[in-house]
């Protein structure tokens, strides 16, 4: 009875924690990169968002007053996002999660550098249309952070160049792996019966890289074998 229940919930933590990563939004803001550096056989897929790091800074004396003149601001931005389609506010680092100001999660950080300074990093980001040409997009995007309203003395400073980001690049495994044996049976015929071909490095998790203003190339790095060899 024991190893039953242990085993359901094992089961259930294993199902909990694919159904996570297939809902996990990752977010890539790189510069594009070479897909020659990649494996042989990779999946282009288009980004589910354009997104803006941008951050919020606040030099008012009292820091309950910072608190409330940066929330502010982001509460101002969120009811303005309700208004734009697809347009949306998120934090995390590599990981994004809606802005959720009832809660404890987003913190402001102290600046080292100016007195009597706080900030927070966030994510503005807009669903990425693919009908629609992608730099239009990004131009409406930077439009909806320079008109956003500041409360107090809250500033907003763009942080690095437009990224994207993919909801649950998990899903896309199977849809890689398939790929994968194609390729390799491509291979087998070509030598002919006298090699053997093994793949390795299946287990691993989906991997991406940015290769394209809206675009995310995704892989995993496998490896093959060509042995026995007659």
């Amino acid at each position: 009875m024991r190893w039953w229940l242990v085993t359901l919930l094992s089961a259930s933590f294993s199902s909990q924690s694919a159904l996570a990563q297939l809902q996990e939004e990752v977010v890539v803001t790189g510069a594009r990169v070479d897909s020659y550096d990649m494996p042989a056989v990779a999946v282009a897929k288009q980004a589910d968002f354009l997104v803006q790091n941008i951050r919020l800074i606040n030099d008012s004396r009292s820091p309950e007053l910072r608190r409330q003149e940066i929330f502010g601001t982001i509460e101002r931005m969120l009811a303005e996002a309700e208004r734009v389609r697809g347009m949306a506010l998120s934090y995390g680092t590599g990981f994004l999660e809606p802005i959720d100001l009832t809660g404890e999660a987003l913190q402001l950080i102290a600046d080292r550098q100016r007195v009597d300074t706080s900030y927070v990093d966030i994510f503005a980001k807009v669903q990425f249309d693919q009908k629609r040409n992608a730099r239009d997009q990004i131009v409406a995007l930077r439009d909806f952070i320079s008109k956003a309203q500041r409360i107090g003395r809250t500033e907003i400073d763009a942080l690095g160049d437009i990224g994207v980001s993919i909801v649950g690049p998990e899903q896309y495994r199977y849809e890689i792996i398939q790929q994968i044996a194609a390729e390799n049976r491509r291979l087998g015929a070509a030598l002919g019966n006298e090699c053997e071909v093994a793949v390795g490095g299946l287990e691993g998790r989906v991997q991406w890289e940015r290769t394209d203003v809206s675009e995310l190339t995704l892989y995993i790095p496998y490896r093959v074998e060509v042995k026995s060899c007659r």
